[in-house]
């Protein structure tokens, strides 16, 4: 008989959810007149490259999700949970309304099945 053994590591380097990366993906701030490249985006926040740091952990503010320049979610209510030195800003949602979350979560599940139908594909080829 056979015996296992599971452990979950509660370290910070665990992800909260699975990150998904959208080419042509961006996010339009209103209030800066200004777009910027979407790095990841995840069911629970999302990731920009800002090489000018002019945001500041704690900022709160709303955001349009543009895929290849076409608006795909408006409005979405987010706050500034790290600025690093590299240019990588992190974002948590605020409350989202359902329509939001339904679209963000269908995003990021599209995104997901195909990585993993791409990996199954990979894994058939060896």
């Amino acid at each position: 008989m056979t015996s296992y053994d599971f452990s979950l590591d509660n370290g910070e380097s665990l992800r909260r959810a699975f990150r998904a990366q959208v080419p042509g993906l961006e996010g339009w701030f209103a209030d800066r007149q200004k777009r910027y490249p979407v790095k990841d985006i995840s069911a629970t926040g999302f990731a920009i490259l800002d090489h000018t740091q002019s945001f500041k952990q704690g900022d709160s503010l709303k955001m349009d999700l543009l895929i290849k320049q076409r608006l795909y979610v408006g409005a979405i209510p987010c706050q500034v949970v790290r600025v690093l030195d590299n240019g990588i800003v992190g974002f948590d949602y605020l409350p989202l309304d359902l329509r939001q979350e339904a679209r963000i979560d269908k995003l990021v599940l599209e995104v997901q099945k195909r990585s993993i139908a791409n990996k199954h594909a990979g894994s058939e080829e060896d």
